[in-house]
């Protein structure tokens, strides 16, 4: 099955940006002044999970009808497993109206009727039919029971840190509750199947005569899609999702809407539905949730934060006699979804650069890091890079060698021993030639005495005697 990726052109940074995303702009004046009428709230951007609105939405909240969200990302989690497919034939059984309500939303499936994967898929997102639940949760999970099961484990697959099911189709129960940021992971995933966005941006929905109904027509739930069901709530970007309303839950609304290229996704929570001074009611899910929609559209924007052209700053060079330095520039552009009244000039920018490098540099080695935030809150850390490429000098490069060859203890203390041991050579070959020279003779040797000479040296009174 096909399904819709999208694709964020973030920079490759440390951090995930949809992670560190702030909940409110406390530099803007805009998200300040914003409130919506409910009990909880919250507008993210669906490409860049960028949070632009944030009322209560980690606060448990009762979903009431917006469970069924989960329930078909789970029947077209199979149908893409290959489980299931969307022209199957299902047959009612007696349990698809197993715990629910007699004022429960309803597409009149009778014991026994056929109707295919697909055809409950419209019932259960247009019509709102709890008995659709149960007969699609029997299908891909075995029973009902099993299927819960699998809700709780898929929700938990997704990151829901609040959420809790103990049915299929959002029947009131103090143990089935979740949060309005869950909420949007739900939506998130199941908009990534194209069956899902068709269905749930359909205005209504026919379903064809079968062996126990002549045909039927439905119309959505969902009054921004139009209106047919409640006058004077379309908006005409809206692209989906969820209605729900129980009396624990209140009034909520899962919602989708796009304007160029941007799409954005709210959750409302717990609206109250007032009558006016002339008897009409007015339904704040429906109108919070657009208002909340079109201040996203009217007041946020992909902005760049820094790029290329930002000046980051020369780390020194050496080994190098064509450049003492090397200039650092950002490796590409950090961009983000901000309130339309925040300057790039009030980003806090913060450079981590290498002191020195070695040369050879070559154009695109890392020099350091540059991070952006805004109130504490990081908004991404991108690598500086040298801008050009810086040649080694050969000459300095083998007396540097050198050097940092003789700065090392071990061979100094060698070349000292080294040193020592010629010395020592020197001085005992000296001492050794020096006892072993001659004392006698010419050219510079000592006279040699003869026995004559020795005689008369140890006579003294003898006289030598002269004959003419």
């Amino acid at each position: 099955m096909k399904r819709f990726r999208f694709i964020s052109v973030f920079l490759t940074l440390a951090i995930l940006l949809s992670l560190m995303m702030p909940s409110a702009f406390a530099a803007s004046s805009v998200v300040k002044n914003m409130s919506v009428e409910a009990r909880a709230a919250l507008l993210k951007d669906l490409d860049s999970d960028t949070v632009l609105y944030a009322q209560k939405a980690d606060e448990k909240v009762y979903p009431a009808s917006l469970t069924k969200v989960m329930t078909a990302l789970l029947v077209l989690d199979a149908v893409e497993a290959g489980d299931l497919s969307l022209d199957k034939v299902l047959t009612a059984d007696g349990n698809i109206w197993k715990d629910l309500e007699p004022d429960t939303s309803s597409a009149n499936i009778r014991a026994g009727e056929k109707l295919t994967v697909e055809e409950l898929l419209q019932c259960l997102l247009i019509q709102s039919a709890g008995e659709a639940a149960n007969m699609l949760a029997a299908a891909v999970s075995g029973s009902v029971e099993n299927f819960v099961q699998d809700m709780n484990k898929k929700a938990e697959a997704l990151g829901c840190k609040g959420t809790h099911f103990t049915n299929t189709s959002g029947m009131p129960d103090p143990d089935h509750y979740t949060t309005c940021n869950d909420l949007y992971l739900m939506a998130k995933a199941a908009m990534e199947y194209d069956t899902f966005r068709k269905i749930v941006s359909s205005v209504d929905c026919r379903i064809g005569k079968t062996n126990e109904s002549e045909e039927r027509h439905y119309y959505n739930t969902n009054g921004l899609l139009s209106n047919m069901r409640y006058s004077g709530y379309a908006y005409s970007s809206c692209i989906g999702i969820k209605t729900g309303s129980t009396e624990a839950a209140g009034y909520c609304l899962l919602s989708a809407a796009e304007q160029e290229g941007q799409t954005l996704v709210a959750v409302v929570m717990g609206c109250e539905n007032p009558i006016d001074k002339a008897g009409n009611v007015k339904r704040l899910q429906f109108s919070e949730s657009s208002r909340l929609l079109q201040w996203g559209f009217d007041n946020f924007s992909e902005q760049t934060i820094l790029d290329r052209t930002f000046p980051a700053g020369d780390v020194k060079v050496t080994l190098s006699r064509e450049a003492d330095h090397v200039t650092a520039v950002p490796e590409g552009t950090v961009s983000a979804e901000l309130p339309n009244d925040i300057s790039i000039d009030d980003f806090d920018i913060s450079t981590d650069l290498y002191e020195s490098v070695e040369a050879p540099v070559s154009k695109g080695d890392v020099l350091g890091t540059m991070t952006v935030s805004l109130d504490g809150i990081e908004y991404g850390t991108v690598n500086l890079v040298a801008a050009n490429d810086v040649s080694q000098s050969a000459w300095l490069a083998r007396k540097a060698a050198l050097q940092n060859l003789f700065s090392k203890v071990w061979v100094r203390i060698l070349a000292v021993v080294i040193l020592v041991g010629i010395v020592y050579l020197v001085l005992r070959f000296k001492v050794l030639t020096a006892d072993t020279a001659p004392t006698a003779g010419g050219n510079g040797a000592a006279p040699v005495a003869t026995v004559a000479d020795a005689a008369e040296e140890s006579n003294p009174a003898r006289k030598t005697i002269k004959i003419e």
